[in-house]
C-alpha cells in the first residue's frame, strides 16, 4: 500500500499568501446604500462595514457559495450555493443562521437583482433554454413560491432600472473568462422595453461585454473589454432604452482587468482585479484591505492511503526498481511483489506523471510545477541508498519551452527522447549524462504525432 499527502490547497504556493490573509475575494458587492459590502471568501459569503471595517462571516459549510446579492433595504442577501448539489440560491440576512432555500431545480441558478418589490431576477439553464446554449431569465418572490419566466429573450445577467421600465441583459455564450475573445459568441449588453416590447442593442464591440447594472438615477454600467482589458463604462438611455451619446470609460486596466464589479444607488462603485479589491467613488479610487485573520474550513492536508489509481509505470533498466505515477505524485519500491513498500520522490503540490528511468539512478518525469508541462529528472543525493529508499533527492529541469510539454518517449538504447511540444510539434533530443541536448524538431503541424514509438535498435 502507498502512503502520500494530498495537499488539498495546492494553488497557494507559499506561506506568504496564508498569512497575508487579503486575497483570494471574489464577487465583491456593494449594498445600495453603500455602507457594507458582501464577498465570497474561501467558498463562504462575509460581509464588511466601510464604515467601521468590521468583518462578519454569514455562512460556513463545505460548500461553494458565491454571488452575493443585496436587496434594496440592505440587510438581506440572497447567494448562490451547491449545499444541496445543484447551484441554487438561498437567502439569508445579516444574523446569518441557516439559509433558506428559495429554487430547488438540478441545475445552475445565478442570482443578478433583488427588486424592491421582493422579486429576484436570475438566470437559469432549466427548461427554456435553446439551441443558442443561451441561459433563460427567470424571477421569483423573496418569500420562495414557484419561479416564472421574467421575459421571453434568451440571455442572462438581467438587472431592470430603478423606475421600472428598462431591462438590460447580456446575450451571448461566450465565457466571460475568455477576457480576449473576439467571434460571434461573444456577449453584449442589450435594454428591453417593459413598456413597448422594444429591445436595443447597446454595446457592438466585437470583444466581450458583460454585467449591466444600474444607479438610482437609471445610469447602466457594465463591464467590456474593447479597450484590450476588461473595464468599466457607464453610459446614459434615452427613455426608450436606446443609447444616449457616447459611453465613459471609468477604469483603464492595463494588465489584470476586471473580474466583477457592484454599484450603489449613489453611484459608488466595488470591483476586483488580479487579487486585490477596490472602491471608486467620484472618480476616486482606493485598495480596501482586508485582514481576515480566520481557521480554515477544511484540513489542509489529508493523509491517505492508496491501493490503486497507478496511472503511469516504468522499469529501470536493470529491472530493480518500478516508478509509478499515482494522484499526480512520483513513487519509487523495488520491484518486488512482497516489498509494498514505497518512496514519494516528487513530493511536490503540482502535478507529476509520466515517469521514465533515464539510466538505473536518474528518473525522468513530467510536472507542470513551472506553471507549464516541462520534463524534468531527480536523483537520490544519499550515495548509501538509491530512489527507492532516499530521503535526499535533487530534481532538475530538463527542458525550458515556451508551451507545454507533453508524452515523453525514451529510446531503447536510453540515448534519445521523443516529445512533443504544444499541439504538434515532435521534438527528438539527445540523451547524455543525465541532460538533454540538440533538441530537433521532426514534425510540426496542427496535428499532433500519434502513437509515436522507437525501434528496438
Amino acid at each position: 500500500m502507498t502512503k502520500k499527502t494530498i495537499l488539498i490547497i495546492a494553488f497557494l504556493c507559499n506561506l506568504t499568501l496564508l498569512n497575508a490573509q487579503n486575497t483570494l475575494i471574489r464577487t465583491p458587492t456593494i449594498s445600495p446604500d453603500a455602507s457594507k459590502m458582501a464577498f465570497g471568501y474561501h467558498g463562504d459569503i462575509w460581509v464588511l462595514d466601510l464604515n467601521t471595517n468590521q468583518k462578519n462571516r454569514l455562512t460556513i459549510n463545505q460548500a461553494y457559495e458565491s454571488n452575493p446579492i443585496w436587496n434594496s433595504k440592505s440587510n438581506e442577501i440572497v447567494f448562490m450555493s451547491n449545499r444541496k448539489g445543484s447551484r441554487n440560491i438561498f437567502k439569508t440576512d445579516l444574523n446569518g443562521g441557516v439559509p433558506n432555500q428559495l429554487t430547488f431545480y438540478p441545475t445552475t441558478d445565478t442570482p443578478s437583482q433583488w427588486r424592491e418589490n421582493g422579486e429576484i431576477i436570475f438566470s437559469s439553464n432549466r427548461i427554456f433554454k435553446g439551441t443558442e446554449r443561451e441561459s433563460s431569465i427567470y424571477k421569483i418572490n423573496e418569500k420562495g413560491e414557484t419561479p416564472t419566466r421574467f421575459m421571453t429573450a434568451l440571455g442572462s445577467q438581467a438587472s431592470v432600472s430603478p423606475n421600472g421600465k428598462l431591462v438590460a441583459f447580456v446575450k451571448g455564450t461566450c465565457r466571460i473568462s475568455r477576457e480576449d475573445y473576439n467571434g460571434p459568441a461573444q456577449r453584449d449588453v442589450w435594454i428591453y422595453n417593459i413598456k413597448t416590447k422594444e429591445y436595443h442593442q447597446i454595446t457592438t464591440s466585437k470583444k466581450n461585454d458583460h454585467t449591466p447594472l444600474w444607479d438610482a438615477n437609471n445610469n447602466l454600467y457594465y463591464i467590456s473589454a474593447q479597450s484590450g482589458r476588461y473595464n468599466i463604462y457607464k453610459t446614459t438611455l434615452n427613455e426608450n432604452g436606446s443609447k444616449l451619446g457616447v459611453e465613459n470609460q471609468l477604469t483603464n486596466l492595463k494588465v489584470d482587468g476586471v473580474l466583477s464589479f457592484s454599484v450603489s444607488n449613489n453611484g459608488t462603485i466595488i470591483y476586483n482585479s488580479g487579487i486585490e479589491v477596490f472602491k471608486m467613488l467620484n472618480g476616486k479610487t482606493t485598495k480596501i484591505n482586508l485582514n481576515l485573520a480566520t481557521d480554515n474550513r477544511f484540513n489542509i492536508e489529508e493523509t491517505k492511503t492508496v491501493t490503486d489509481g497507478i496511472r503511469d509505470l516504468s522499469v529501470s533498466p536493470n529491472g530493480k526498481l518500478i516508478a509509478l505515477s499515482i494522484n499526480g505524485e512520483i513513487f519509487v519500491k523495488e520491484n518486488n511483489k512482497d516489498k509494498t513498500k514505497t518512496n514519494n520522490v516528487s513530493n511536490h503540490p503540482y502535478k507529476d506523471d509520466n515517469p521514465f528511468w533515464i539510466d538505473n539512478n536518474t528518473l525522468g518525469f513530467l510536472s507542470d510545477r513551472s506553471g507549464q508541462n516541462e520534463l524534468y529528472k531527480v536523483v537520490s543525493t544519499d550515495e548509501n541508498v538509491n530512489l527507492h529508499r532516499s530521503l535526499k533527492t535533487k530534481v532538475t529541469q530538463l527542458t525550458n519551452s515556451k508551451i507545454d510539454v507533453f508524452e515523453p518517449i525514451l529510446s531503447p538504447n536510453r540515448k534519445k527522447l521523443a516529445y512533443r511540444i504544444g499541439r504538434g510539434q515532435l521534438v527528438i533530443a539527445d540523451v547524455n549524462n543525465g541532460k538533454l541536448s540538440k533538441p530537433k524538431s521532426y514534425s510540426d503541424t496542427w496535428a499532433a504525432a500519434n502513437s509515436v514509438a522507437w525501434s528496438p535498435r
